[in-house]
């Protein structure tokens, strides 16, 4: 097989580095089945259990390699013939495609197994583990949800195992114009994942480990600002600070003479850090650059301007104000339904007032209702936050009192933004609240934090139709949107204004050029399939839902299940009561604590009202669970009722059917008593 690249050789090969991608390809060698293995993170190669798979003709690895870009999706004629010869494609290309494929197929079967016809073109299925950029990419994911959860070392193990993966450039030495923009995609990635690793490097103290890579890595790429950065941190904390302000001396004029302009904030920040500090180094053995870890802000961001004043006005009422010493901390608290944009908003206004807190920037995500997750330990923000500061996960102390001793310490002389989303209770968070004058945290969360001792409690609505009209333009194209005006507005208020719906509206649209706004809109209308509608591949409105309903207690989903049965905008307690037989009490307040879920609304006393949305969410658990049904009530329906309200809202019916299997019983969720 072809060395790796030279760049990595400072990667430290062992057996717990070996990846997926090794150990998998080494397994189909020693069982001596013929399983292909395809390379496309370099030049193109194929290997089997016998060796290379030698293509012969530029055409054919064109072919080959247009296909391996595709992952596995079907890449129609045109675009095989456009790879292939560009805009000097001979009459015969449609024929010379055909018996490319054959000749494939009859000189390479192994392959052939694999390459199917799709449409008029054609589509090659083949395992994610056996196409290396496949890896790359899952092993990228990995990475980065270890750094989220605070382990840097095994980050920096798996992000160095994806990168080793690389022999040069995507496809090198297969020159298509019609696969430059992929191509040019992946090496994209390949340099920010490098950055990424490099970033982890720093944090680890490892400076003088990483110069030679990052002075050759910034020899390639002499205008790439992030990673001269990096070489020119590396440099500094090893101890060579002129050579340090050589190599910004030296970017300054490149960017100067090749692009006319100066270098950007960042390099100009690192440079003027080099400065001051040249003579100081951190508690940690190392100076600790500003440190921002924010999500990226939505491009599509619109209306919210009553709430970020409001944000803002904290900020200032704390003295957060530009150049201000500050005074006490700012905590600002937004709470609201799912999907309803609470996210979004504190992002974009974490951005917005970045420069009032010049120290920090810093983002965890509790991970309160995400799916397939535990809610984020004190213990484990901690450990992300005092990493975002710094310090090298050597230096980060091992129990829950040190790290957040450590972390008030650290914060006590640092004007820093943290933004804690998804939070599920005040209890999860205090231990993360600085109580640093001058800084500001955003808190979001699907549950009002009523004991929460807040600056700002920010309950965040739905979007006015001026609002939501806008943002579906936006996504959707504001030629396309305002030929129908009407229907646009038609498909806000079917949203119920939910950013999340009426984004995900938009979106669908956009993927779907034969569709007119007024036929969406009518697909819409039918309230029995509107959920289906709005559900993307992913089932992404349906999950955000049912992640609020799994956080409910057995009683609470009762309620909200019952919710699908009676009118969305007047829902009264003696009506759920009877549905229920809960006493009267009882579902009075499992109600108020549904309005504190931000699942219902309380509209006056003892009245209430569901989002539209939710309340065909609920319809949905109702019919699946058959809630109505007032069978007889004994062993069995207990029974029924435990499994159906222990399992995820899509597993019900199978609960149900369990019972069903053991005899006859008409199954029902309803319980007695209060």
């Amino acid at each position: 097989m072809a060395p790796i690249d030279s760049r990595w050789a400072w990667i430290p090969f062992s057996a717990e580095f070996t990846t997926t991608f090794t150990r998998q390809w080494s397994a189909s060698f020693n069982t001596g089945v013929k399983v292909l293995n395809y390379r496309i993170l370099g030049p193109l190669e194929i290997w089997t259990t016998s060796g290379q798979v030698r293509l012969s003709g530029s055409k054919r690895q064109a072919f080959l390699g247009a296909l391996l870009l595709a992952g596995g999706m079907p890449v129609s004629l045109a675009q095989l013939i456009d790879t292939v010869w560009g805009h000097h494609a001979p009459a015969t290309a449609v024929k010379q495609i055909r018996n490319a494929a054959s000749d494939l197929r009859r000189s390479h079967p192994e392959i052939g197994e694999q390459l199917l016809m799709a449409g008029d073109g054609y589509q090659l299925r083949i395992d994610e583990d056996r196409l290396d950029a496949k890896v790359f990419s899952h092993g990228v994911t990995r990475a980065r949800r270890l750094v989220k959860e605070g382990l840097a070392a095994a980050a920096l193990e798996e992000f160095r195992s994806a990168l080793s993966l690389w022999r040069g450039s995507a496809l090198a030495g297969l020159d298509r114009p019609a696969l430059q923009a992929q191509v040019d995609g992946l090496n994209e990635l390949r340099l920010s994942v490098l950055e990424e690793c490099f970033e982890l490097e720093l944090a680890e103290g490892e400076h003088k480990s990483i110069v030679g890579d990052l002075a050759l890595w910034v020899a390639e790429h002499p205008l790439r600002e992030r990673l001269i950065s990096q070489l020119m941190l590396a440099l500094f904390r090893s101890g060579s600070q002129a050579r340090a302000l050589t190599v910004y001396e030296q970017a300054r004029q490149r960017l100067k003479e090749e692009l006319g302009v100066d270098p950007g904030a960042e390099l100009q920040e690192v440079h003027q850090y080099i400065l001051v500090n040249g003579a100081r180094r951190s508690g940690f053995g190392a100076p600790s650059l500003r440190h921002n870890n924010l999500p990226a802000r939505s491009g599509n961001f619109t209306g919210r301007i009553p709430e970020q004043r409001l944000i803002e006005k904290a900020a200032r009422a704390a003295g957060a104000d530009r150049g201000g010493a500050g005074s006490v901390p700012a905590v600002v608290a937004i709470d609201g339904m799912a999907g309803v944009g609470k996210t979004t908003l504190a992002v974009h206004a974490a951005y917005q007032l970045a420069d009032s807190y010049p120290d920090a920037q810093l983002y965890v995500d509790m991970s309160a209702c995400s799916a397939g997750k535990h809610p984020l330990t004190a213990w484990a923000a901690l450990g992300i936050l005092l990493s975002g500061l710094g310090v090298p996960p050597r230096g980060i102390p091992t129990s829950l009192e040190q790290r957040a001793t450590t972390w008030r310490r650290m914060m006590a002389d640092r004007r820093a933004l943290i933004v804690l989303d998804d939070v599920a209770d005040t209890q999860q968070i205090l231990l993360l609240l600085t109580g640093a004058p001058g800084s500001l945290t955003i808190v979001t969360s699907r549950n009002r934090l009523t004991e929460f001792m807040s600056t700002c409690q920010l309950t965040l609505q739905e979007m006015s139709p001026a609002e939501g009209g806008e943002m579906f333009s936006r996504i959707a194209g504001e030629k396309r949107a305002w030929r129908e005006r009407a229907a646009v507005d038609d498909i806000v208020a079917l949203c119920g204004g939910l950013p999340l719906a009426i984004r995900i509206a938009a979106a669908k649209l956009c993927h779907r050029p034969s569709w007119t706004v007024s036929y969406l809109a009518s697909r819409l209308a039918d309230e029995g399939r509107r959920l289906s509608v709005l559900d993307d591949e992913d089932g992404r409105l349906t999950q955000v839902f049912q992640q609020s309903y799994d956080g409910l207690t057995y009683r609470q989903q009762l309620v909200f299940r019952v919710l699908g049965r009676l009118p969305s905008d007047n829902i009264k307690p003696h009506a759920v009561a009877r549905l229920t037989g809960l006493s009267a009490a009882r579902v009075d307040q499992l109600l108020e604590s549904l309005v504190d879920a931000h699942l219902i609304e309380a509209t006056g006393p003892g009245r209430y009202r569901i989002h539209e949305l939710l309340h065909a969410y609920a319809t949905q658990l109702a019919e699946a669970a058959d809630v109505t049904d007032a069978a007889d009530g004994g062993h069995d329906r207990a029974v029924a009722t435990r499994l159906a309200d222990r399992r995820p809202a899509g597993q019900v019916v199978e609960a149900l059917r369990e019972l069903s299997a053991r005899g006859p019983v008409r199954a029902t969720v309803a319980c007695t008593g209060g």
